[in-house]
């Protein structure tokens, strides 16, 4: 239940945003920017580069918030793929991958286990997930990690698994699927 009270309020809190409610946009941004710096750094695997995507991706959700279709999914869904895809974009500018091999897991205060976006990914919404998760095939789910947890596009998913783009691409939409219809229960 607490769930579909707090997707109402996200679903409200965009739909004000599309308004030009600037305390609406405030209210989203500390309702959600802990978890989606997560989701941005975990694909990124650095602070700066993670900051930098969360911060353009909420101009876009700012200015796209109209976009929004609740018919489709959920707004934190709809929030995590903006930063999904504008982490990815980040991710593959040249000069980014270059520098990946300096970034020490090691030296990142925000690995540890007392950070807000640790915590988030702890939360009973990730737990549900994980749980989804499981319900998939090995290959489903590996696939799905892949591409939305590392990052990989659907070629280098298949590439790195060996396996036809198609197939790979079949298995994560198959895979989503189940994943949504688990989470909507």
């Amino acid at each position: 239940m607490a769930t579909h009270d707090s997707s109402e309020r996200l679903g409200l809190l965009l739909s004000r945003c599309s308004l030009g409610d600037q305390s609406a946009f405030t209210e989203l941004y500390d309702a959600t920017s802990a978890k989606l710096f997560g989701i941005a750094f975990r694909i990124l695997k650095r602070e700066a580069w993670a900051e930098e995507a969360l911060q353009e991706a909420y101009v876009k959700i700012w200015r796209y918030a109209d976009s929004y279709n609740p018919g489709r999914g959920r707004p934190m869904t709809w929030m995590i793929n903006v930063v999904r895809n504008q982490s990815l974009d980040l991710l593959r500018k040249a000069d980014y991958r270059a520098a990946e091999e300096e970034w020490n897991p090691d030296k990142d205060g925000r690995m540890s286990g007392d950070n807000p976006a640790a915590q988030a990914e702890t939360s009973q919404e990730m737990q549900r997930v994980m749980r989804c998760l499981s319900g998939l095939t090995d290959e489903q789910r590996d696939c799905i990690l892949l591409s939305y947890h590392q990052g990989y596009t659907p070629s280098e998913v298949a590439a790195r698994i060996d396996r036809p783009v198609g197939t790979v691409k079949t298995w994560i939409r198959r895979g989503l699927i189940k994943v949504r219809e688990c989470l909507d229960q």
